[in-house]
């Protein structure tokens, strides 16, 4: 039997193509939206939301139900986004989504336990024009990012992968600015990575993606 949360793999696997710039087919693409907005509606349900344990794109895993529910919301409504998706049932569950996220405490200035990894993973939602006034929720969270620097190239509180990987997809010069400040960070893990295994290569894509962001000129 199916598992009734196996739709997270296809939203790895659109997280995946988009990240690394792979072609999605129109049928490939209306597929994969149907079924993520058909199961982020009902995974979205207190007594329906996923348990702890899932994993970011990035590597990171999620310990709390709190965290993996929220963010694989804000993931969900950003692949939407992605694939163009424009069904007047994938517009119901944006608009829902949004409704619910505005009024969560990260979408504030919360960076309390996991409400840090979900104010990333709306950053990324806030990219792609995910909510009104994207950009102006943007800078916001940049100044509170920029506020929990811990002197090594990260930040307390926030994951350093999945915050890298965000940055990349910001352009905004405070986000460039955050990229020059992981740089020296980004720059010993590459000397000391392996290509390993996926979560590997992802890393090593973002860390390069960083260094070549954060150069002159930006993107």
């Amino acid at each position: 039997m199916e598992h009734r949360y196996d739709w997270t793999m296809t939203l790895d696997i659109v997280n995946e193509a988009f990240f690394f710039g792979r072609a999605l087919s129109i049928a490939h693409r209306e597929a994969f939206a149907e079924q993520i907005a058909t199961n982020q509606t009902r995974s979205s349900q207190v007594s329906e939301a996923p348990t702890e344990g899932w994993s970011l794109f990035s590597g990171e895993r999620l310990l709390t139900k709190f965290a993996t529910r929220y963010i694989l919301q804000e993931e969900a409504a950003r692949a939407l986004v992605l694939l163009s998706a424009r069904t007047l049932d994938i517009r119901r569950t944006l608009e829902q989504v949004n409704a619910h996220l505005i009024k969560m405490c990260f979408a504030q200035a919360c960076i309390k336990g996991e409400c840090a990894y979900a104010m990333i993973g709306l950053m990324r939602y806030l990219a792609v024009g995910g909510l009104d006034e994207s950009e102006k929720r943007l800078s916001a969270h940049l100044r509170i990012l920029t506020q929990q620097r811990d002197s090594n190239g990260q930040w307390k509180h926030f994951p350093f992968y999945y915050t890298l990987l965000a940055l990349t997809e910001i352009n905004l010069p405070q986000a460039i600015e955050e990229m020059r400040y992981a740089a020296p960070a980004c720059e010993r893990r590459l000397q000391r990575a392996a290509n390993g295994d996926q979560i590997s290569q992802r890393r090593r894509a973002i860390m390069q993606r960083v260094l070549s962001g954060c150069s002159v000129g930006g993107f």
